[in-house]
């Protein structure tokens, strides 16, 4: 038989879902038959409804209201889990690009032709934006002589 700090690491295990099946049925027969601490009736009770195949038409109530603690806790802590995987994933995939395209997925049409290569993008935009200033500076130069 296990030494209760055996069982609690496999407890701890168990709760994170990283259990063998083995290792979850030597948990469910160390329930049964130990003389388990007050401080662990809960989990003896849980475990006591996993071996019986988790009976939905139980009479303790009590037996199924720790299970849904058990149960949110768990899911709980997956939930937190899974987004702190995501947010070191998004971050980690951030933190090495070390310059940002912010033309990447664009395209231009010119004459029928789609081009998206990025750097002919940006030339053309820059080409435009060149173009446009000069014909802003002529406008107000014809609006400047139409005040006169």
């Amino acid at each position: 038989m296990k030494h209760k700090d055996d069982i609690k690491k496999l407890v701890e295990r168990f709760l994170e879902g990283r259990t063998t099946n083995a290792e979850e049925h030597e948990l469910y027969e160390w329930f049964s038959t130990a003389d388990v601490p007050e401080e662990w009736s809960n989990l003896k009770r849980m475990f006591e409804w996993y071996a019986a195949g988790m009976p939905a038409d139980s009479n303790d109530t009590s037996q199924h209201k720790s299970h849904k603690i058990g149960t949110r806790w768990v899911s709980w802590a997956v939930g937190v889990a899974a987004m702190v995987a995501i947010a070191v994933l998004i971050f980690r995939d951030y933190s090495t690009k070390t310059e940002i395209d912010i033309y990447e997925g664009s395209f231009i049409v010119a004459e029928g032709v789609r081009y998206d290569d990025t750097a002919l993008i940006e030339q053309e935009i820059e080409a435009v934006l060149l173009r446009a200033d000069a014909l802003e500076r002529k406008a107000d130069t014809l609006l400047a002589w139409a005040n006169l």
